[in-house]
């Protein structure tokens, strides 16, 4: 057997080898794309080696004319396989670059089939013979065709295909591998052009094209096994890692979660299983997982789930979660989103933890400050009664002084006006001194000057709902909100109006606990309204308020409940008034009572 043989036999067997080596890693790892595309080229690498080998030992320019057109099949899958063996394994390249080398290649393909001779060659005159290696081989003579213009071109858009992938490799730190593919590359695609030129010319035998491929083949298999060995090492790793996280998860009781955006699959560990009370082997849907959430908390948790895909805010949420014998459990999650290349979510991974002791105990301490709050308001209005009996007591009692001295001068039958003109003068001015005394305490009630702004009502009504979501959930009620988009925005101060606000759903929330059972709900709802006013009204399904009360419903010191103070409605009220609004009660056809306030809309030239 002649050294051709040998040689180009072993080029063969050694390019089936990898070929099968590398389509049975592609076949467990179905994403490892680099492996194919290696596995194709390889075993287009065999069948060329082949076809070459038959080419040399040629009869007639007929025979060879047969094989050459064959020939660049394998040659064209080869060229392909590599433009895409680099742009999977180093994550670069312009694709629109490649998928053009891929439509030129096969494009080529179409009149080396449908003319009379190959696209390498217009004509096939004769043979000549020439040894090589001690083996007599034939080499053609003929014209060469037109169609190696579009080949020779393919071969320079590899070139920049594999010098542009490699430079954006270097940038992301990958500069061994993109300089070892980036040399053999563009070494075999300039030995391959210049080989077949030299075949067209009669000056060798064939293209050499599965001895160029070599240059190729052993640098991209080195890269392939190095790579295969860095991932059995990191997956040792990865295995140690993960038992450690998960002692440490267990430790800190963690439960992990990975939720694959695109599969729809959500993972739990196995302390998250057996908190969640579900089996860990079990593969979950989001919506199967939804299940297990508290209904009052799904749609919360879908918004929050929702705008952490659209990279608004982190994924950060507390809610319930209804385990199967019927108790509740309070959680809290935290997660961050995983993009892909174009930024679409991949995963969403996280750690939650269970808070239902924590919950519990803010609870019981908003509990302990509400008792405290009355025992604050309580106080005050003590001392504001006192106040007032003080500060009044002056004005009253002089008042009362003149008012007995102008009688006493009317029964004398003939009273000096210049005396009771003074006396009426004492009378107003003490009236001044009592009135003055009234305002300081409302201007005190006020709690200072108002600071106006432009105010989102989705915002407002959310801020307050945040700070009363712990006792709505206590009270076993439910907050339903009917905020409409491209609301205007509404002036006024925020402090003060979420203080209105705050007070007017605990105001629902105590007519709720009156009522007791049934239908326990809440609702804010916004609208515009005519007059460039936007209207709130918060709206309870409880006891309703009595008719008779309703017209001095935000009178101050009256109230409703046998707990109450009386200075919350009437405090709103002058709120609201100071804002040039309006608030005022009524009673819902369905039962209970709704509360409505107006507010000025905000106008661009009150911000000067």
């Amino acid at each position: 057997m002649s050294w051709i043989t040998i040689i180009w036999s072993t080029a063969a067997g050694a390019s089936l080898t990898l070929s099968a080596v590398h389509a049975l890693v592609w076949a467990r790892q179905r994403a490892a794309l680099d492996h194919l595309c290696f596995s194709v080229s390889a075993a287009a690498a065999a069948v060329l080696a082949i076809l070459e080998l038959a080419l040399m030992h040629s009869q007639t320019p007929a025979e060879y004319g047969a094989i050459l057109r064959w020939l660049h099949v394998p040659a064209a899958a080869i060229a392909i396989s590599i433009v895409w063996f680099v742009r999977f394994y180093l994550g670069a390249g312009r694709s629109w670059l490649a998928w053009l080398i891929t439509g030129l290649r096969i494009a080529i393909l179409i009149p080396n089939f449908s003319l009379p001779s190959d696209a390498s060659f217009q004509e096939i005159l004769a043979l000549s013979e020439m040894t090589i290696l001690g083996e007599t081989l034939s080499a053609p003579k003929g014209t060469g065709s037109a169609w190696r213009i579009p080949i020779q071109l393919s071969g320079v858009l590899i070139l920049v295909f594999t010098l542009d992938a490699a430079i954006v490799a270097w940038k992301r730190g990958r500069g061994r591998q993109a300089m070892v593919l980036a040399a053999s590359i563009v070494a075999a695609t300039i030995l391959a052009a210049t080989f077949s030129s030299l075949m067209v010319r009669g000056i060798l035998p064939g293209p050499f094209i599965a001895l160029v491929y070599q240059l190729i083949v052993l640098p991209m298999a080195f890269e392939l096994s190095v790579d295969l060995i860095r991932s059995k090492q990191l997956g040792s790793a990865l295995l140690e890692s993960e038992k450690r996280m998960s002692l440490a998860a267990r430790a800190a009781d963690l439960g992990l979660w990975d939720w694959n955006v695109e599969r729809d699959e959500v993972w739990l560990n196995d302390f998250g299983s057996t908190q969640a009370g579900v089996p860990g082997s079990e593969r979950h849907t989001l919506e199967r997982s939804l299940a297990m959430v508290h209904p009052d908390d799904r749609d919360r948790l879908r918004r929050k789930l929702q705008r952490a895909l659209e990279g608004s805010e982190d994924f950060q949420v507390e809610f319930r979660i209804n385990e199967p014998h019927g108790a509740e459990r309070w959680v809290a999650a935290r997660g961050q989103v995983e993009r892909g290349e174009q930024g679409q979510p991949l995963h969403l991974r996280g750690v939650y933890v269970d808070i239902t002791a924590r919950r519990q105990a803010q609870i019981e301490l908003q509990r302990n400050r509400d008792e405290l709050a009355l025992f604050q308001r309580v106080s005050a209005m003590g001392q504001l009664s006192l106040t007032l009996a003080h500060e009044l007591n002056q004005p009253l009692g002089a008042i009362i002084r003149n008012a007995e001295a102008g009688e006493t001068f009317l029964r004398q039958g003939t009273p000096d006006p210049a005396e009771l003109r003074e006396i009426f003068i004492d009378i107003q001015d003490d009236g001044r001194r009592a009135a003055a005394v009234i305002s300081h305490t409302r201007s005190m009630l006020r709690q200072g000057d108002l600071h106006f702004d432009a105010i989102e009502v989705h915002e407002l009504v959310e801020q307050v709902a945040d700070l009363l979501e712990i006792e709505i959930q206590a009270r076993h009620a439910t907050l339903y909100r009917v905020l409409p988009n491209g609301l205007p925005k509404a002036r006024g101060d925020r402090v003060q109006l979420q203080q209105v606000l705050l007070n007017l759903m605990l105001n629902s929330l105590d007519a709720l606990d009156a009522k007791g059972s049934g239908d326990r709900r809440i609702e804010i709802e916004a609208s515009e309204v005519e007059g460039g006013l936007i209207e709130l009204a918060v709206t309870d399904t409880g006891t309703g308020i009595d008719p008779e009360q309703l017209p001095h419903l935000f009178d101050l010191l009256l109230t409703t409940k046998a707990e109450g103070t009386g200075i919350g409605l009437a405090i709103s009220r002058t709120i609201i008034d100071a804002h040039g609004g309006r608030i005022w009660a009524e009673n819902s056809p369905d039962g209970g009572a709704c509360m409505r306030l107006q507010l000025p809309i905000w106008r661009e030239e009150q911000a000067a």
